[in-house]
This record gives C-alpha cells, structure tokens and sequence, in this order.
C-alpha cells in the first residue's frame, strides 16, 4: 500500500522575482526523476523527457490559441506536488491571459485571465503521464485549446506504428526532409522501439494528428489536436471545458542504464581548411509614413561597409511606393548597398515602370525583385512571366526571384501543391523564403533550438528549386506577420546580447553552398539593429563586422569528441580568414558562463589575440588566452564567454 504526502506551493512560492528578461533568458527549472525517467518542469511545460538518459519526447505542455493562432500567455498561479511509494505527481493551475493583455510569461497586473487549466504530471518507473483540464473564463474564438506533444528532431527517418481510434494499425515514419503535409493523422497512440525498448505514447480526450514543425524552423514534430481537417475557428463560450491527456509508457527487455552526468568539460574545437565564405548580408527597411507625410525607416546609426542590399517591402497602393522607394534608397545610400525589392501585388501590369520612374527612369539599383501574391504570399506564375517581359524591356539587369516573403512552410507548400509540375518559373534565377523563430513558443530555448533547422530549410528549398541559389531573409526574432491585419511585434530581446549569439549561430548554419544572400533584421528600432538612441546593438556591432567580411573564406571549425552529449554544446565557432587575418567570432547561447578550446590553423599564435567583445557597452563579457598546458607556438586558444555574450579574436598578419 502506497503512502503519499503533498505540499502546496503557492503564488509566492512559485513566483520568480526576477526582471521578466532575465526570467526568460534564464527560467526557472524543476529536475524530475522516477526511475530512470528524467524531466524539466519549466514555467507550464514538462520538458525534456528521457528514458536511460536516451531523449524520448522534447516537451508536453497545453496551448490555447485564438482565431488569429496567436497564443495565450500562460502563467502558473501555484504547484502542489505529491510523492508516494510508486512515483510523484504536480497538480500546476495555470492561467492564460489573451493575446495583447500581457506579457509573454505573465499576467499582468489587474488583468482578468481569459482561461485557466489544471495540469496534472504522474511520472512512475514505467509511465509519463500529463492530464489537462481548461475551462474558459470569458468567450473568444479558438482555433486551438488543448495538449501538444513536441517529438524531437533527432527522431526524423524514426519508424513508427500509428493506431487510429478504430484499432487500425498503420506503418509510418518521421520525415527526414521537410514534409509539407501531415506525417500521421487519426491519432489514438503512437508505438515505436529504440535501443531495445518498446514505448506506446497514448493520447485521449480528442483526435490526434502530426505535423513537420521544422517548416516553422522549430526544433521538433509536434502532435496535436483539434485534426485540421476540421472547420475553424470555433466560439467557445464562458465556462466551456476541454479534458485530455497523454501518456508514454516504456516497455524495456533490459533496465536501462542510469542517465548519465552532463560533462561541464569545455567545448574543443578544431580550425581547419576553408569550408565556405561569408555570404552577403542585407537588412531591410520598415517605411512607415512620419507625421510630416514623408515614410522614414528609423535607421541613422553606423554604417555597415559591406551590406549587400537594403531590403524594401511595397504594397499596394502604389502612390506611396516613391516615398517608400526613396526612404529605402537613402539608407542604401548610407551603406553603399543595393536595393532589393519585394513587391506584393495581385498583378505585374506596370510594376516595372512605377518602379522605374520612382528611382529615377533606371533599374540599375534594383539587384533583385521578386513579385508576391497578397493572397497566397508566394509567387503567381503568370503574373512573374509578365513582369519578366516588362523588365526585359525596361533594362532590368538583376535578379528575379520566386519563392514567397513568408515562412519555409509557404514554399514548401506552394511547391508540393501544383498539380501541374513545379510552379518555379523557368525564368527565375534564384528563390527566396523568410525565417522567423517564434511561430509557435517564445521560450528561449526553443528559439536556440531552431538554429540547426535553418540549414536544413536551406538545403530542402535548394532541392525545391533544382539547384536555384537561394536568398533567406528577412530574418527577424518575430514574424512580420502572422494573420491578416496583424502588425509585425517587437521583441524585448532584439537589444540584448543574445539576438547577436543568436544570429551569429543563424548565420553559421546558412553558411552553405546555394545560399546567395541573408537579410536580418531591420534598419532601425524595435525590430532592428539600432538602438532607439542611434547607436547600433549588440546585433547590430556583429553585422557591422561580418558585412565587411563578405566573400571571405570561412574555415571549417569541427568539435572535438568528448564526454559532452552529442549537440550540447551551447558555442558557436564562426572562423573567418579576411586580409586582416584569422577572425574568430565565438557566440555563447547560454545563460553561463562557456569556455571553448580552439585548436589554431598553423601558423596562428594564439598568444597574439585581441579581443573585441559584441555589446561590450551593454555587459557583455569574453577573454582569450592561451588554453592551460598550451603555449603560444601549439596554437591551442582558450576563449571563454559570458552569459550569451559574442566575441571576435582577431589574429593580424
């Protein structure tokens, strides 16, 4: 006969007293083990789920979506844990404030919730399991409400049993490349074996089906409910309720071996041979009209020596495309770039000669255009055949691109729904889709891990687009937009020293062949690369370098096998060989304090580094010196990194 024993910890006790930022930089984690399961209570969120120290599941938490799929802020109001002789519970009440009337995280002060559920996490030697009920406190429109299973990356090429509601039993697999449809759909249960065990994930409460999360760049496959071949979105009145749960049971020939330790050995890297160049980087502009009634982008800080492009969006009408045009032009003229246009319009007729006449009679500064339809955001094949024509005869000497200004999921899709072949015009030279990774989760974690997926979103619209070079960006931390009249967001991060670790590590995952251009960012606050004083931001000082770097060779930087689990390590190695000399740029996406070893190229001296430190002004911190039991003539350069802190350690010839 079990015992058990509670205890309750209230609001005070759960809260984090800490600035919201530095909540989100560096949220609170609950280690849980049952057994050999292993778990993180984060915030909501039941996290990284292992069995024998084998990763199983990336996270199960509860959503609540509303018809725009813009989610509600969740936030615990309190915890009760139970433990007994079989394993331990959490009861977390959480409430879920609408979109707009708090902060990712939080409810805000005076805000009545719009939701509440109960999660309930049941974790014994054999099972996982996580029960949701949610009632609504006042009504909206959802297209969502309900629990969510994240399956991490590394399952893809997985086979897997799927079990339907009637008992049917169908063989599966998670996708290697990117899958443009559902991977499994009529979900009762999903049963698969890893390394002698036997797991059965069970779902109840709704039918289940399994999208390719990597479209979005996120780091996992996600099975969900509320099956999409359903109409949406859905009123849900006061006092509605939604129950369900899911379960993961482990069935193993063998007890598996205990996790093991994370190794806080530091990371070792060796710089070799060049593997790449720096591709050309870009930023785009917001024209927004001023009170005045002329449009200005907020830019005005440094300039950037280097930029390949300044990026402009024109939509209809077409009035306003000179001032547009003209705001865009003058921070290109700051930098020396060209101008990249994106047109949204539902047809090409007269495209060419608006935009000829507004810069002037001449195309010659236009080195890439690309056409979209505001329907669909991506390219309509007839119309790009006929604003090929027109700029054929107006002169036109750059690129013309297809693709979409949205999301991969939208080129992806464009591509695998024609029926009639691939819609990539013949005539187009390069195609192009935007990144953004903050679709689904705002947690910092998740944003990290869409790092990797953006090279293999890269590599899949290569494929797409047989061999087309293409041109990613904009690149921003939030989406531009997410619905119909939705305004693009801010972000709290774009400031801080992680935005630039974040895009160093974005832009050493689309360093690859194919991949013609990346445009990050925004000229000017809150979504870009200045400060609102004028200065540039840590983001903006680590663009200003790599910009100036452009076709500089990158040199390969392999890690060194160790004790470390395999993709831990939170460091990115960026070594480019520019006609200064060897320039290292050294990120840290971590919230401590990380120490890499670099084993230099011959001929490199590692006791000749200078360091400049990313956001050194907003206490960012790096040193390098040479590793212990090294010297400066083996080369081996220690560098060590504050809190996602970003660094360049030069080596002038």
């Amino acid at each position: 006969m079990s015992t058990e024993h509670s205890a309750t910890l209230s609001a005070p006790a759960v809260s984090d007293r800490r600035p919201a930022l530095e909540q989100r930089l560096d949220p609170q984690i609950r280690k849980l083990a049952v057994g050999v399961w292993t778990a993180e209570l984060i915030g909501d969120e039941l996290a990284n789920i292992s069995y024998g120290g084998r990763p199983v599941l990336r996270a199960i938490k509860a959503v609540v979506r509303d018809h725009e799929w813009r989610t509600f802020a969740p936030s615990v109001r309190d915890v009760e844990e139970l433990k007994d002789d079989d394993g331990t519970s959490l009861r977390i009440h959480v409430d879920y404030a609408a979109p707009g009337s708090a902060a990712p995280g939080t409810t805000a002060p005076g805000t009545v919730p719009a939701y509440e559920g109960m999660l309930t996490l049941r974790i014994t030697p054999a099972t996982v399991e996580v029960s949701f009920s949610g009632r609504a406190k006042t009504a909206f429109r959802r297209n969502r409400i309900g629990l969510v299973v994240l399956h991490p990356t590394s399952e893809a090429g997985r086979d897997v049993n799927v079990v339907s509601p009637d008992g049917t039993v169908t063989s599966g697999a998670f996708p290697t490349d990117i899958r443009p449809d559902l991977v499994f759909k009529d979900i009762s249960s999903l049963e698969w074996a890893d390394a002698g065990t036997a797991f059965d994930l069970g779902f109840s409460g709704d039918v289940f089906e399994t999208e390719d999360q990597r479209n979005w760049s996120d780091g996992s496959f996600k099975t969900y409910s509320t099956p999409s071949a359903l109409p949406i979105p859905v009123d849900v009145a006061a006092e509605d309720t939604v129950n369900q749960s899911v379960s993961i049971e482990a069935l193993s020939i063998e007890t598996p071996d205990n996790p093991l330790s994370e190794s806080h050995e530091p990371a070792a890297f060796t710089v070799g041979e060049p593997s790449g160049t720096v591709p050309p980087l870009a930023i785009s502009v917001d024209t927004v009209e001023t009170a005045a009634g002329g449009f200005g982008n907020a830019g005005g800080g440094p300039q950037l020596s280097g930029l390949d492009a300044v990026l402009v969006e024109l939509f209809e009408p077409r009035e306003l495309w000179p001032g547009k045009l003209a705001a865009a032009t003058r921070e290109a003229d700051r930098h020396g770039a060209a101008l990249d246009v994106r047109v949204v319009s539902e047809s090409a007729e007269g495209v060419a000669e608006v935009l000829s006449t507004a810069l002037g009679g001449s195309l010659s500064r236009v080195v890439r255009l690309s056409l979209f339809h505001p329907g669909t955001q991506c390219t309509d094949p007839a119309a790009f055949g006929a604003l090929k024509a027109s700029l054929d005869d107006a002169g036109f000497n750059g690129q013309l691109l297809a693709g979409t200004r949205s999301h991969f999921t939208e080129l992806n899709r464009w591509i695998a729904g024609s029926s009639n072949g691939s819609p990539v015009p013949q005539d187009a030279d390069a195609l192009t889709f935007s990144l953004a990774p903050q679709v689904h989760s705002t947690e910092v974690p998740h944003i990290v891990e869409t790092v990797p997926v953006q090279r293999l979103a890269a590599a899949n619209a290569l494929k797409l687009g047989d061999g087309r070079p293409v041109h990613v960006g904009p690149v921003t931390l939030k989406p531009r937009f997410h619905a119909p009249d939705q305004e693009a967001e801010g972000d709290e991060l774009q400031d801080h020293s992680f935005t630039a670790a974040w895009a160093l590590a974005s832009l050493a995952a689309l360093t690859v062949d194919g991949v013609a251009s990346v445009t990050y960012f925004e000229a000017g606050p809150p979504r870009g690369i200045t400060a609102a004083d004028g200065t540039l931001n840590p983001a903006g000082e680590l663009l200003q370098r790599l910009a100036a770097s452009k076709a500089d060779p990158v040199l390969a930087a392999t890690p060194v096998p160790s004790q470390r689990p395999a993709g831990k390590s939170p460091l990115t190695v960026y070594p480019v060989q520019s006609a200064a000399g060897l320039q290292l740029f050294v990120g840290n996406l971590s919230p401590r304090e990380a120490t890499a070893h670099l084993a230099l190229p011959h001929g490199a001296a590692s006791g000749a580094a200078e360091v400049t430190v990313i956001g050194a002004a907003s206490g960012a911190r790096a040193q390098a010196a040479p590793a212990e039991a090294s010297s400066p003539e083996n080369g081996v350069l220690a560098v060590t990194l504050g809190p996602w802190a970003t660094a360049v350690v030069t080596f002038r010839d």
